[in-house]
């Protein structure tokens, strides 16, 4: 496989901004590319407590719209998060 079609490599990695980027700003699903940069980016742990596999291996992790899909929130890359599922079913419900 070649260092571009390498998800992993930083050619691999800058395309998949790149598209993240551009595709998807209307829609609510969160394509498996874009949630693997947005794990990535957060370090896999939760952006609200902190939590991470490393250190629960029983947490779930959840990618999260910032500003609600819902509320115009856009379904790209910066307005993305990393959640644990406490975490993001407490947001919700204080939404």
């Amino acid at each position: 496989m070649n260092e571009e079609g390498n998800i992993f490599s930083e050619a691999g990695i800058k395309k998949l901004k790149a598209e993240s980027s551009t595709r998807h700003k209307t829609k609510r699903d969160i394509n498996w590319r874009l949630r693997f940069l947005v794990l990535k980016r957060d370090n896999f742990k939760c952006k609200a407590c902190g939590s991470s596999l490393a250190t629960d291996t029983g947490i779930i992790l959840h990618v999260d719209h910032i500003k609600a899909w819902a509320s115009g929130g856009e379904t790209v890359l910066e307005n993305l998060q990393t959640l644990c599922s406490k975490c993001n079913i407490g947001k919700s419900n204080m939404e």
